[in-house]
């Protein structure tokens, strides 16, 4: 397996090429970059930035291994509102086009949401509703990933949806579609379950891992920690990973970053993602 890093356990001023000499300092071998409205990756990036970026990375022996983006928190997937939902289609086709200048393999996509705990401003979307539109939106999408040739992973977030790993993989299924896949993190699904059991269940889908740890006895969104700081069963989480074949990219999620050291930070996320890869299980 490979170790990764998400571009947000950097400070939000670093410039893309910064994360890309910070990430080989620290020995990893690979990012995921996250594209926003605005900022350092905005949406709207030429290409020409985009393949000095490429370049930038191969020379320092980097892969860009996925991206993902936060903005489908803002833009639902699985809104009622028909026109946030098109803005949803139109950011994901955009994540596509930027994975293919970028040679990314995948990009992450959350899935829509009924709700998010922490937004009490957020919409509610009827459960059932939200899976129907969920859907809708994902199937256009796909579309437009298969001409493109980029895996869409679907992330197990905390959106009050697919709340059963049976459920999720049901709804994978659904697509009969090579390019819908899964993009599982390892601490979301700890409040209510298991990673090492949703990651049997899931199996073959899971095309990229996000590697981060969760403390129930914090039991809100405060809890998740570094790798190795709270309850997931490292072991078994290991354990499964090779039960199903997967050799691929753990890619460590850590926000926010520290306040004062993005080295200090980058050095014991690398580490413990070493110790994790090399758990006996």
């Amino acid at each position: 397996m490979k170790k990764g890093v998400n571009q947000w356990a950097f400070p939000g001023n670093f410039s893309i090429p910064d994360i890309i000499q910070l990430a080989a300092k620290h020995r990893f071998d690979g990012v995921e970059l996250c594209p926003d409205e605005e900022g350092s990756f905005p949406l709207n990036i030429d290409q020409q930035k985009l393949l000095e970026w490429k370049a930038h990375s191969e020379d320092k022996n980097i892969e860009i291994r996925c991206i993902a983006s936060g903005l489908h928190w803002k833009y639902n997937l699985a809104s009622i509102n028909t026109e946030v939902r098109k803005k949803a289609i139109d950011i994901a086709k955009r994540l596509i086009e930027i994975a293919s200048t970028l040679e990314a393999k995948s990009i992450l996509l959350i899935p829509g949401y009924v709700n998010v705990p922490w937004d009490p401003s957020s919409e509610v979307v009827p459960y059932e509703k939200a899976y129907k539109n969920s859907r809708l939106s994902i199937s256009e999408i796909a579309k437009f990933a298969a001409d493109a040739k980029i895996t869409i992973g679907l992330e197990n977030v905390w959106n009050k949806l697919f709340l059963s790993p049976l459920e999720f993989r049901s709804f994978i299924d659904s697509f009969n579609n090579q390019w819908v896949r899964v993009h599982f993190d390892t601490a979301n699904v700890l409040i209510s379950g298991y990673p090492e059991q949703w990651i049997e269940i899931l199996g073959k889908r899971i095309v990229t891992i996000h590697i981060k740890d969760f403390k129930l006895s914090v039991g809100n969104i405060n809890g998740f920690c570094l790798p190795l700081e709270g309850d997931v069963n490292f072991p078994a989480v290991m354990g499964s990973l090779k039960s199903i074949g997967y050799d691929d990219f753990l890619i460590a999620e850590m926000i926010p970053p520290y306040h004062y050291s993005i080295d200090a930070l980058l050095a014991n996320l690398s580490y413990n993602l070493d110790c994790i890869m090399n758990m006996r299980v």
